[in-house]
């Protein structure tokens, strides 16, 4: 009868190996806002409100998971229409503290169309 040890040894050596690259993969942080992106129709209002979660946009996207270990960060979830610069401060907060963090390699910041350029602008 052969012995199973070097299948186990060589099992353990492959669980190591694909543990070690799971660790070395980029850490990226995407910062859910709300905004366009998340919003769904009222069936009650007929209206857009905001109902999308970073979790939910990030279901949309389930490959990402091979290239980077993605953090989500539901920041906030709401209408463009309530942006101002307290906003525009604390996520600029929210993206500096992620971005100090040395395993974390990059912000995905998610928002709607109606103040993207204006998003942009202030972050840069």
């Amino acid at each position: 009868m052969k012995s199973s040890r070097p299948f186990i040894a060589i099992a353990a050596s492959l669980l190591l190996c694909a543990t070690a690259l799971a660790q070395n993969k980029p850490v990226v942080q995407f910062i859910a806002t709300g905004g366009t992106i998340a919003m769904k129709v009222d069936p009650v209002t007929k209206g857009v409100v905001p109902a999308i979660s970073g979790d939910d946009l990030m279901q949309t996207v389930p490959g990402a998971g091979k290239y980077a270990t993605i953090e989500v960060n539901n920041f906030s979830n709401m209408s463009a229409n309530y942006v101002e610069a307290k906003w525009w401060s604390r996520l600029t907060k929210a993206v500096d503290d992620a971005l100090a963090r040395p395993e974390v390699s990059g912000v995905v910041v998610a928002q709607g169309t109606d103040t993207m350029e204006e998003t942009a602008y202030w972050l840069d």
